[in-house]
């Protein structure tokens, strides 16, 4: 039978990238942690690392296993953060979960400015891709969830709160730096940096090529669309991206253009339906609200705002 001490010592290890720094996280003789390594891995049935002399590397039925460790690390640290919350009776916490390219910029900056006006409000934000977060806010791991997607499942309840008009990113010398809109024939055989096939955004941007996908040149795929924006700051190709993840960046660190025809990227707000939400909660999710559409006022790119119906019975 597996036990809770086994599986810290094979995250320790993994993560810490050996016996000894991993020791010295658990606080725990060297010797010890190889003997809980090999109690687990007697447990599972096989080989959790290679061993070479000193050197550990991880198998690929260690590698499996350990993308499933993390899921669970991920739970127990709510729980021991839940019991913390209970034990304190911090009763204002809030925790919300947004999509990569809101969480990293826009949002910790709300969440300041909402804490100075409830100043007894103790937030966590956790980042999540949109598809990941689904599943997230179903398991009512956080009180709001933020995702560029969303999809009817028991439990869960979500409203779209904007639609905002996907950008051109361009290299900021960038032979169509005066364009006032870019086409795609603007960019044919452009070298294009393209989100991967995980993510079901692109499949919005593929829209914007339809029936010039032949002469679309990709020369790289990224999974978060930050990393698209990272690549052409560094000069390496065109992207398409929401507004979110081109406001992340520091002004002029590449040109920003709307385009034409129009791509909608549609923002959602879920929430767990299984316990009534906060005032806090949706007190926070108004100011979200008002916040976004004002920074996307700001950025000068075209949004349309939905009200919201929050369900706090």
């Amino acid at each position: 039978m597996w036990q809770i001490r086994q599986i810290e010592a094979f995250a320790a290890v993994v993560k810490e990238g050996g016996l000894t720094r991993a020791a010295e996280k658990l606080h725990i003789s060297q010797p010890a942690v190889s003997k809980l390594v090999s109690s687990l891995e007697r447990s599972c049935g096989f080989k959790l690392f290679h061993r070479n002399g000193n050197r550990l590397t991880m198998t690929a039925e260690g590698d499996l296993l350990f993308a499933e460790v993390q899921q669970m690390m991920v739970s127990t640290e709510e729980i021991r953060n839940k019991a913390e919350e209970i034990r304190e009776k911090r009763f204002g916490s809030l925790h919300v979960a947004a999509f990569p390219a809101l969480s990293a910029h826009a949002l910790p900056t709300i969440v300041s400015d909402f804490i100075r006006m409830h100043p007894g409000v103790r937030p966590l934000v956790t980042s999540r891709s949109s598809s990941y977060l689904i599943d997230w806010v179903t398991a009512q791991r956080s009180d709001l969830g933020v995702a560029l997607l969303a999809q009817e499942r028991p439990g869960l309840a979500f409203t779209r709160i904007l639609e905002v008009e996907g950008v051109c990113v361009l290299p900021p010398n960038h032979r169509l730096k005066r364009a006032r809109v870019i086409r795609p024939s603007d960019i044919d055989r452009e070298p294009f940096i393209s989100l991967s096939t995980n993510d079901r955004s692109r499949f919005l941007v593929e829209e914007f090529f339809r029936g010039r996908e032949h002469l679309r040149n990709i020369v790289a795929e990224m999974q978060m669309s930050q990393g698209a924006c990272q690549m052409v700051t560094d000069g390496t190709g065109v992207s398409i991206v929401e507004p979110f993840s081109a406001m992340s960046f520091a002004p002029g660190s590449f040109l920003i253009k709307r385009i034409e025809p129009k791509v909608y990227f549609d923002v959602w707000l879920m929430y767990p339906t299984h316990r009534p939400m906060s005032k806090i909660a949706a007190a926070f999710a108004r100011f979200l609200h008002a916040e976004l559409e004002r920074r996307l006022t700001e950025f000068r790119v075209g949004f349309q705002s939905f009200p919201m119906d929050l369900d706090q019975t």
